[in-house]
């Protein structure tokens, strides 16, 4: 298994739609083969941190070799978002608890909007 990360900066006016682009290329993605993605996003002022995870290098690098990946990657929303070169790490370690992650509600929590 490999998991992949990078950094990448999206401008704030894209945000949601960049979140929106993760969720609806969840299907195509997972049609060929990844396990997880991952946006993690620190304290303000930091870059937006993407992981993904991947059964093999053999998986991933048929994934970036497909035209559904060329047809994500030409769209708008991916144009607007800066990326930062990917690592490739193999996981060599550690765990999954797969049951506690159907306890928590994964979903961020947004706090209503003030009315200007």
């Amino acid at each position: 298994m490999i998991v992949c990360l990078r950094t990448v900066v999206v401008p704030p006016e894209w945000h949601e739609r960049y979140l929106a682009w993760i969720a609806d290329g969840r299907a195509i993605r997972q049609q060929h083969g990844i396990l997880a993605e991952l946006v993690s996003e620190p304290a303000p002022g930091g870059e937006t941190v993407v992981i993904t995870v991947w059964p093999s290098h053999e998986v991933f690098d048929a994934w970036i070799a497909t035209p559904h990946r060329d047809a994500l990657t030409a769209s708008e929303v991916h144009q607007a978002v800066s990326y930062r070169p990917m690592t490739r790490y193999e996981v060599t370690g550690g765990y999954l608890n797969l049951p506690g992650l159907t306890v928590y509600d994964p979903s961020p929590q947004h706090a209503p909007e003030e009315p200007s």
